[in-house]
């Protein structure tokens, strides 16, 4: 209990500080439990689907073998980024950075590494779509898969290369916030500027192609519906706007778990110090950007009857041949 004299108003303030002590103390520890667990649950289910998602859509023939290349450099994008994840959750439980300096940089550069490659590959993924959708003649010329395989190399070369450069020189260090433990922390300059601008010019991007898609999608519907009134019924055929309407919810939920962490860099963008609740709400986003990676799979196998057809059959494979092994 603290008593202060307010000159202004002439009267005793009495305020409680230890109070407001604990409550502070009471959100890190709910907040930090939070983190913990969303942290674990993603890295777990990130390392067990995402493998079965590659050996998948390689028993998958129905899919485009172009967009099965740009689904392959999503989905191993994601399961990167969940086992780098491993070595830098260890500051969640020790509550202080473990790993020293260079372990500090490399976990700030993986950090940029990844989820610029996830959204951007996802954005490959977009106009993959959009081309399929609004050239459907012309796409196998458009993207074969020499290209689409050059597309991939290139772009995880170009931004594992300008990663390194940006923010592995004078990128993260070890900081004490206001707590006595040390904290692996990156620093806000132009650098964090331009990361938060390429974010959200991306994702905008993934908007206007999507809204384009969209609208072309429903003048083939007007189209088909006005030949199927003309013929009696009879002409036309229904498009199958599935697969579209899968990465359009992919789209939807990368967006819902990128939401929260556009919105902490852009609050946080002009602050040059950072409070340990401040530290474990960046964790908590960057936690949930994580779980985008599990919710990509869940969301492929929920959509695509083939998808959930080769998984069954590869499991089934895998338990037969346990059973042969373990009989004879």
């Amino acid at each position: 209990m603290e008593t202060t004299w307010s000159p202004s108003e002439g009267i005793t303030v009495t305020t409680n500080t230890t109070g407001d002590k604990d409550e502070n103390e009471f959100t890190s520890t709910t907040l930090l439990i939070l983190v913990k667990v969303l942290t674990l649950l993603a890295i777990f289910l990130c390392v067990l689907l995402n493998p079965l998602m590659l050996v998948t859509l390689r028993r998958v023939t129905s899919i485009q073998p172009t967009t099965k290349i740009f689904m392959a450099s999503l989905t191993l994008c994601d399961l990167c980024n969940s086992l780098f994840r491993i070595f830098a959750s260890t500051e969640l439980f020790t509550e202080s950075w473990m790993l020293g300096d260079f372990l500090c940089v490399v976990d700030g550069v993986t950090i940029y590494l990844f989820n610029g490659l996830g959204i951007i590959s996802l954005l490959l993924l977009t106009v993959d779509r959009y081309i399929a959708i609004s050239r459907p003649l012309q796409y196998p010329s458009i993207m074969t898969v020499f290209r689409s395989k050059i597309i991939v190399l290139s772009t995880w070369a170009a931004v594992s290369i300008i990663c390194i450069v940006v923010f592995g020189i004078d990128g993260s260090g070890i900081v004490s916030l206001d707590t006595h433990y040390y904290h692996c922390k990156a620093g806000y300059d132009w650098r964090h500027h331009l990361a938060v601008a390429l974010l959200v010019i991306t994702i905008l991007s993934i908007f206007v192609l999507y809204a384009h898609i969209a609208m072309i999608a429903h003048n083939q519907a007007r189209r088909i519906a006005a030949e199927n009134q003309a013929g009696n019924g009879q002409g036309g055929q229904r498009i199958n706007t599935r697969s579209t309407t899968t990465i359009i919810i992919i789209t939807g939920a990368l967006t819902i778990t990128w939401m929260p962490i556009v919105i902490w860099l852009g609050m946080n963008s002009q602050n040059k110090s950072e409070t340990y609740d401040s530290h474990l709400a960046a964790m908590f986003t960057q936690a949930l950007v994580l779980s985008s990676g599990w919710l990509n799979v869940v969301i492929y196998y929920l959509r695509n009857r083939d998808l959930r057809q080769a998984l069954r059959g590869l499991l089934s494979d895998w338990y037969h041949s346990l059973n042969q092994r373990f009989v004879h």
